[in-house]
């Protein structure tokens, strides 16, 4: 079966498309059709791309806050180990980027003490890598969900981060809007959470 491939050129030149029997503007449709289509895949690997590497970076930072806790309790008879320990790992981790310094390395500990019981484990051979953590959060959900203290506005906040697909932006703004007191206090809570998901 012979395939005709137009380019936009090609587009412009009736006399090259007149062998194929469709009229101009069906090929064009077709045409538009298809690159949606192609687009869209394109889009949604780039998307499952992005989560999958935020979700490896989430379990990188949950496994280097649990090192630096274990090696902080192992050294703690010392004074002022912990800080020493933060201290160097930050300026040694700097060939890695940024993304390592002091304050991040003391919000990865606190993300594995607010996390302490996420089994971490590698995919052996024929068996599928356990979720660890859910693949629609990334770091910047996570460091705003740490800061929240009480034990069912956190677990509120991270389900509805991750059933309504909001951004770490949109998570923050949630929290400092004080939605989980909102809907706590209010009869409607069904229109509330509409309004706090949809806007106005």
């Amino acid at each position: 079966m012979a395939v005709l491939v137009l380019s936009s050129k090609d587009l412009a030149k009736p006399n090259k498309i007149s062998k194929c029997s469709l009229p101009i503007s069906a090929v064009n449709a077709r045409f538009e059709k298809l690159y949606a289509k192609i687009e869209s895949h394109i889009e949604n690997a780039r998307k499952a791309i992005q989560r999958t590497v935020d979700t490896e970076m989430v379990n990188a930072y949950w496994l280097i806050g649990r090192d630096i806790v274990k090696e902080e309790q192992q050294g703690q008879k010392r004074a002022n180990y912990g800080s020493y320990v933060l201290k160097e790992l930050s300026k040694r981790s700097r060939e890695y980027g940024k993304g390592f310094g002091l304050s991040t390395l003391k919000d990865m500990r606190q993300f594995y003490m607010s996390y302490p019981k996420r089994p971490i484990g590698h995919a052996v051979r024929g068996q599928s890598k356990r979720e660890l953590f859910s693949p629609y959060l990334g770091w910047s959900h996570y460091r705003a969900l740490m800061r929240v203290d009480r034990i069912e506005a956190h677990q509120f906040y991270e389900i509805e981060a991750q059933k309504n697909l909001w951004s770490g932006r949109e998570l923050k703004r949630q929290i400092n809007s004080l939605l989980y007191d909102r809907l706590a206090k209010s009869k409607n809570k069904k229109d509330l959470m509409k309004l706090a998901c949809d806007g106005q």
